[in-house]
């Protein structure tokens, strides 16, 4: 019985925690078009960079909101 009582104490301890999905926002075909005009007037390697990482970021959201 008291073997029972401490795996119950000890299961209460864990670290595991529920982390949500990431909402993603949405943007218009305005939007995007502004964006792309503005990355060819201005193509720094550096946004280019960051773009890709942000188009990362969103796949991992849409992953973690499907299952």
């Amino acid at each position: 019985m008291r073997c029972l009582v401490l795996v119950l104490a000890l299961a209460g301890c864990t670290s595991v925690r529920y982390a949500p999905c990431p909402t993603l926002v949405t943007y218009s075909v305005a939007d995007q078009k502004a964006l792309a005009a503005e990355i060819r007037a201005h193509p720094s390697p550096q946004v280019i960079r960051w773009i890709g990482d942000y188009i990362g970021y969103r796949d991992q959201a849409r992953a973690c909101s499907k299952k």
